[in-house]
C-alpha cells in the first residue's frame, strides 16, 4: 500500500468512527424484543415516541416489494404483520435505511438505486437461505440488505477514481472490491464491516458483510456470507439500470461451502424467477 493510499484508508476509517452510533432508543426496543413474553402494545408504545421509526415500521409493514399485500394503519396491526423477527431487522437496519436511499456520484447509482439493489439482495438471500434450510433467514435478510453499506462511504474516493476502476474492471475483467483495494486500499466489503462493528452488530452479521465478495474469510459462519454472494448474482437481470460498478459474479468457493453443484444453482436460480419472489422489481429487457 502507498502513502497515498494508507492516508484515504485511514481518512475512511475516521468517516466510520464519525457515523452515529446505533440510537438508544433503538437499542432499547431491540433489547425490549428479546425479552420473553413481550407485550405488542409494548413495544408499539416505544416505537411510537419516534416519528421516524414509527414511519419505518408502517412502511415495512405495507410494502408490496417484500411481499405484503395487506394495509396497517396502526402500528399494533403492523408489528402483528411482519413479526418480531422483522421487526427487530428493521431496527437494526435503521440507520442504514435512510442513507441508502441517496445518489452515489462515484458508482453512478441515482437516488434510490443502491437501496433499490440492497433490498433486492436482501429478499433474494432471505429466499435462498429457506431453500437451503439456513436456520436464520431473517439474519440472512439483513445481511443482504446491508452488504453494500461500504459504498456510502467509499464513494467520494470511488468518484476521484472513477475513470481508472471502471477501466480496469472492463479491461481487465476483475471485480470491483478487487480494484478498489489496488487503488484505494479498501474495499467496500471491508468498510461496510466496519460499520456493522461501529454499529455493534453480532460477528456473524460483521462477517457476512465483510466477506460477501469471498466467503471463506468469514470467522464463524461462512454459510452466511455464501448465501449472499449467490443472493447478489441472482439479481442481475432484475437490475433496471446497470452501472459499471456493480458486480453480480458469483465466487466459486460459495458453490462449495454451501454444497451445491453448478447445476443445482441452475435449477435454484430457475426456481427463484418461477417463485415470483421479485413481484414488484423491474426485469431487464
Amino acid at each position: 500500500m502507498t502513502a497515498m493510499t494508507s492516508l484515504r484508508v485511514d481518512d475512511i476509517i475516521r468517516s466510520v468512527e464519525r457515523l452515529k452510533p446505533m440510537p438508544s432508543n433503538v437499542s432499547h426496543i431491540l433489547r425490549e424484543i428479546e425479552r420473553q413474553n413481550v407485550g405488542i402494545d409494548t413495544l408499539a408504545g416505544m416505537i411510537g415516541l419516534d416519528q421516524v421509526l414509527t414511519a419505518l415500521v408502517l412502511q415495512i409493514s405495507n410494502s408490496v416489494s417484500l411481499g405484503y399485500s395487506r394495509t396497517c394503519s396502526t402500528l399494533h396491526e403492523a408489528i402483528m404483520h411482519i413479526g418480531l423477527q422483522r421487526l427487530k431487522s428493521a431496527l437494526m437496519t435503521s440507520p442504514a435505511t435512510s442513507l441508502m436511499g441517496r445518489s452515489l456520484s462515484g458508482y453512478h447509482l441515482g437516488e434510490g438505486e443502491l437501496w433499490q439493489h440492497s433490498l433486492m439482495v436482501g429478499v433474494a438471500s432471505e429466499w435462498l437461505a429457506q431453500v437451503l434450510h439456513y436456520p436464520n433467514p431473517e439474519q440472512a435478510y439483513v445481511a443482504g440488505l446491508l452488504h453494500d453499506i461500504g459504498k456510502l462511504l467509499l464513494d467520494q474516493a470511488v468518484f476521484s477514481n472513477y475513470a481508472r476502476l471502471a477501466e480496469y474492471v472492463q479491461k481487465y475483467n476483475v471485480q470491483l472490491w478487487q480494484v478498489e483495494e489496488k487503488l484505494i486500499g479498501i474495499d467496500h466489503a471491508k468498510v461496510g464491516g466496519l460499520i456493522a462493528e461501529h454499529w455493534n452488530f453480532p460477528v456473524v452479521l460483521v462477517d457476512a458483510i465483510s466477506f460477501h465478495h469471498v466467503p471463506s474469510f468469514a470467522r464463524i459462519n461462512q454459510r452466511l456470507p455464501a448465501i449472499v454472494n449467490l443472493a447478489n448474482s441472482f439479481t442481475e437481470d432484475y437490475q433496471v439500470k446497470r452501472s459499471a460498478l456493480l458486480s453480480f459474479q458469483a465466487h466459486p468457493e460459495s458453490l462449495h461451502i454451501l454444497k451445491i453443484s453448478q447445476n443445482d444453482l441452475l435449477n435454484i436460480k430457475i426456481k427463484m424467477k418461477e417463485s415470483g419472489v421479485f413481484p414488484n422489481f423491474a426485469k431487464v429487457g
